[in-house]
């Protein structure tokens, strides 16, 4: 016995095989394959407008980064002239400060050494006071009678000697 494939074909379960097949695709592609390439298609749709929004997004933050590194750069550069301006500022008012505070201790020393002169020349008139007093009580005692010019110029002399002397 030989077999013979050709005898076992059966054209009805062939045409039925067929039919199922037929069936069968059009059915999976009208219920699966259409509606998956339909998502797969607005999926690859949407994507693409995402790139695009990506694209457009990455060209925006380019542009902002520069925009934000000028304005750094130019905020940089004001707070340089700010601060240089403050200490030119603070220089200022400290040489004011410094020159008041001269200017009243100047006055301040002027007033000072006036006061010490009217005071020297004031102790002064009294020592001269007092040492022609002196004087006079001691030579009135020793010789009786005292020429008053000659007093008074015999102590100016001891007085204008005395200042040089210092």
């Amino acid at each position: 016995m030989t077999l013979n494939p050709l005898e076992q074909l059966n054209l009805i379960t062939m045409a039925a095989m067929a039919a199922i097949f037929l069936v069968t695709f059009f059915l999976l592609r009208k219920v699966v394959f259409l509606p998956l390439i339909a998502v797969m298609e607005r999926r690859e749709r949407r994507l693409e407008c995402c790139r695009l929004v990506e694209q457009e997004a990455r060209a925006l933050l380019r542009k902002a980064q520069g925009e934000a590194e000028r304005i750094l750069t130019e905020a940089a550069a004001q707070a340089r002239r700010r601060s240089g301006a403050g200490e030119e500022e603070l220089m200022r008012i400290r040489e004011e400060r410094c020159a008041l505070a001269s200017a009243e201790a100047e006055k301040i020393l002027a007033m000072g050494r006036g006061e010490v002169l009217w005071l020297a020349e004031e102790e002064q008139a009294k020592l001269v006071s007092h040492l022609l007093t002196c004087s006079r009580q001691a030579l009135v005692k020793l010789i009786g009678e005292v020429d008053e010019g000659t007093l008074r110029f015999m102590v100016d002399r001891v007085v204008t000697a005395r200042g040089a002397a210092k």
